[in-house]
């Protein structure tokens, strides 16, 4: 309730107060004094109930809207709190906006990096291209090259079946050889590191002159029967030698020299293997010769 509205009741009640005997004076006069009395006191009972009621209405309504306004202070508080956090999740998200900022500042430096890189692979594809029709070129001219070849293979081929018959032949002996000499090797070998004791053995001589010295190296690569080494004519390799090759001391296949012989260099056909060995790179090897009269 209202400053205005209590002032408004008062003003009623005080009025009730001034008018009501003023009204029985009135009524005395002109009826029954007594019957007007009794009503003038009813009305003064009931404007005097009225007035307590409206006083306990008025009381609620102040003790309602203390209650309220503590509320709305309440409420008012918790705002305030809650606005207090939101300014911090403010700052907050700047925060992150900034951090944001600068990581699509990052990103766009990185597609820009990223496409010009782009570019390059794609000019780099573009002459990879170019370079794959050149190629193919090349190839269809090798192709026919090898038309060529394909003639010139087939009469060698003829040469070869009766290269390979006298090498059946040779591979025969050496495989009797080569029988005899492992068992002799398995009888007498040696406690130190598997070596075998020299043992002088009937194996293929060098079809070209020896070597003044003992020649060893590698084996530096395998493709199928043909295998590749890295000593050559500037150690004594010449064609049709027969080269040894070995693993920790184990012998593992003969090697006859082709004509393929460069100074550090040479290719070798396998001639015998030992049951379940494979030559592979990194076997040693050594010329025959010496192999058969080491000590």
């Amino acid at each position: 309730m209202t400053t205005t509205t209590k002032v408004f009741v008062i003003l009623v009640c005080l009025f009730a107060l001034i008018f009501t005997p003023l009204a029985i004076q009135f009524a005395a006069r002109s009826h029954n004094w007594k019957l007007t009395a009794e009503n003038a006191r009813d009305q003064a009972e009931t404007a005097y109930a009225n007035e307590r009621s409206a006083y306990a209405v008025a009381a609620a309504e102040i003790e309602y809207y203390e209650d309220l306004l503590k509320t709305e202070r309440g409420n008012l508080a918790n705002a305030q709190l809650r606005i207090g956090e939101l300014e911090r999740e403010l700052l907050k998200l700047r925060e992150e906006r900034d951090g944001l900022a600068a990581s699509r500042d990052s990103w766009q430096n990185s597609a820009q990096l990223l496409t010009s890189q782009l570019n390059v692979e794609l000019e780099r594809n573009k002459n990879l291209s170019d370079a794959r029709e050149k190629a193919l070129a090349r190839e269809r001219e090798l192709q026919t090259q090898n038309l060529q070849l394909a003639d010139r293979v087939k009469e060698l081929t003829a040469e070869v079946a009766i290269l390979d018959q006298q090498a059946k032949q040779r591979v025969e002996e050496l495989a009797s050889f080569r029988e005899e000499n492992r068992k002799l090797r398995e009888q007498l070998k040696l406690g130190q590191a598997g070596q075998v004791v020299a043992t002088a053995t009937p194996t293929a001589i060098a079809a070209a002159p020896l070597p003044t010295g003992p020649i060893s190296g590698e084996v530096s690569d395998v493709k199928g029967p043909l295998a590749t080494i890295n000593v050559g004519s500037s150690s004594g390799v010449r064609e049709g030698m027969v080269m040894v090759v070995t693993r920790n001391g184990d012998y593992i296949c003969d090697l006859e020299i082709t004509g393929n012989v460069t100074p550090n260099e040479s290719v070798g056909r396998v001639m015998y293997e030992e049951a379940g060995r494979r030559i592979r790179a990194s076997d040693k090897i050594q010329d025959a010769t010496s192999f058969e009269t080491r000590r």
